[in-house]
């Protein structure tokens, strides 16, 4: 088990083709790393253990397993890493088919797998996932996520960023700054904007449950569209539905304030669904 003197936050890279990984954050002056395979009772995942290898110099850890054993029947072998360091740390980590999870506040990160991925709280995201969900607690800056398939939901951005989805649902429960997100198959939803945002999906339900200010830029080919407007805040709208019928709750008498900042363009668009306009509750 490796254990490195760490007082600061440092930077991690981890190639971990198949397995499982988990990075653990806190305050701490220390950083401890274990490698265990991912199943001891298989051969191949024991040596796929023993191979990994752990290697720390000027402030920055790699850990870097072998290539996965396979056969006609599939993978044959896999590691699981836990990963001990300061909160603040960074970390790039690229993976074939392999799950990661994280605990505390990380600083800016960037993942590429093809497994599941829950994240605590971390600094600027980039994340691209070919297959499986990705949960993210609290992003402190700007995000980019990719997902092939599978659900995204971050409870928490700061800053703006980009989703993009090809089979699945998006959530975002706060967003500080301008959002975009694309979906083939799956509902959007946007719980509170607090700038602009375009979402777009093939066959499925669009929800804005509040937004402030800036654009909003709505389209499904099939499906329901609802847009929350904040109190006091003027809305320009121009919406329209192929089949389905569209309704308004705002006053059309209300003069908008002066402040720029407190008005909201809202362009909404669905071939087959109704699109509702109401005051955020």
């Amino acid at each position: 088990m490796p254990v490195f003197t760490t007082p600061a936050p440092i930077t991690v890279r981890l190639d971990l083709p198949v397995g499982d990984a988990k990075i653990i954050a806190s305050d701490r002056t220390d950083t401890v790393v274990e490698v265990h395979p991912g199943n001891p009772a298989k051969k191949h995942d024991v040596e796929a253990a023993e191979r990994t290898t752990v290697d720390f110099s000027g402030n920055r850890l790699v850990i870097r397993a072998p290539s996965p054993k396979s056969s006609l029947f599939g993978r044959t072998s896999s590691v699981r890493v836990t990963v001990e360091l300061p909160a603040g740390s960074t970390v790039q980590a690229d993976a074939q088919w392999t799950t990661f999870s994280t605990e505390g506040t990380l600083g800016a990160c960037r993942f590429t797998t093809g497994g599941e991925v829950r994240l605590d709280r971390t600094g600027t995201l980039w994340l691209n996932s070919s297959i499986g969900d990705v949960l993210v607690e609290h992003v402190d800056g700007d995000v980019d996520v990719t997902a092939g398939s599978g659900e995204v939901r971050i409870q928490e951005a700061t800053g703006g960023g980009v989703i993009r989805n090809s089979s699945g649902s998006c959530w975002i429960g706060r967003a500080g700054g301008d959002v975009r997100l694309n979906t083939a198959s799956g509902h959007i939803t946007v719980d509170r904007a607090e700038a602009g945002v375009e979402a777009r999906t093939a066959f499925g339900e669009i929800r804005i449950g509040e937004v402030s200010r800036g654009r909003v830029q709505l389209e499904t080919s099939a499906g329901e569209i609802e847009v929350g407007i904040r109190a006091g805040v003027a809305a320009w709208l121009e919406v329209s539905t192929g089949f389905g019928q569209v309704s308004s709750e705002l006053d059309d008498a209300a003069e908008p304030p002066g402040d720029p900042a407190e008005t909201v363009e809202v362009r909404a668009r669905s071939g087959f669904g109704n699109i509702r306009i109401t005051r955020a509750r």
